[in-house]
């Protein structure tokens, strides 16, 4: 009987000392890496490379819109043929030879905007082409014939059908102060596509017709002050440019 108590007793310790511990009790070998949010050193940028034309394009809207040329990215550019000399760009009283031209379209991109401009091929001419604003006054005693464009880069282009001369060109920031650009800027953001109407009632003689047009790229409408405010910045810098 004790030799029997004495087995049963050498088999449950040598049970005891095979099983296997407990989880808990070991201590993990697994060291977890930090996150990394930057890109991997061998992973190229999606941005598109700038050559000398973008460049150029992106020196000429720093320029305009008193920005740092580093605060502008390029979006998109590619290789084109235009069908005129002016780049496919129309403005009042320009003529542009019919003949075939080759260039770029260049989007560049500033604090959320983008900006559109056409190139020649060497970069030689850079024409902004995305219209903001296009202010028109027609008739009066005087028969004014005379239209304001001011692009979303910044360039300001004016005619006069008096005048025997082609436009006049300009630039937000040598015509207005830094506050009013700014305005403006925060009206192509806030509002969108806006057409206004200042006009004399028809039947009025020496009727007056004034109109504006907004090409903004949010979803409001200027309020009446808002509107008014729009007209007295398009004649002031009207007259800025063309006197």
């Amino acid at each position: 009987m004790r030799r029997i108590l004495i087995v049963s007793m050498l088999f449950v310790l040598l049970v005891t000392a095979c099983a296997p511990a407990a989880a808990t009790e070991q201590p993990s070998n697994i060291i977890e890496q930090p996150t990394s949010t930057s890109a991997p050193e061998d992973v190229p940028s999606k941005q598109p490379l700038a050559g000398p034309v973008e460049k150029a394009v992106i020196k000429q809207l720093a320029a305009n819109l008193r920005l740092r040329e580093s605060d502008i990215s390029v979006l998109n550019y590619e290789a084109v043929e235009f069908s005129n000399a002016c780049l496919d760009i129309v403005l009042e009283d320009v003529q542009c030879s019919q003949v075939v031209t080759p260039g770029r379209v260049i989007v560049l991109e500033a604090k959320g905007i983008q900006y559109k401009y056409h190139t020649s091929e060497n970069g030689s001419r850079i024409q902004p082409a995305s219209p903001a604003l296009i202010w028109k006054r027609e008739g009066g005693i005087a028969g004014f014939c005379d239209t304001l464009t001011v692009f979303r880069s910044g360039e300001v282009y004016t005619s006069q059908c008096k005048s025997q001369s082609e436009g006049r060109m300009g630039t937000l920031a040598d015509l207005v102060s830094a506050d009013e650009q700014t305005q403006f800027t925060d009206w192509i953001a806030a509002f969108g596509e806006t057409n206004l109407d200042a006009s004399d009632p028809k039947g009025v003689s020496d009727r007056m017709v004034v109109t504006l047009s907004l090409f903004g790229i949010g979803s409001k409408q200027p309020t009446k002050s808002e509107q008014q405010a729009l007209f007295q910045f398009a004649q002031n810098l009207y007259q800025k440019v063309a006197q």
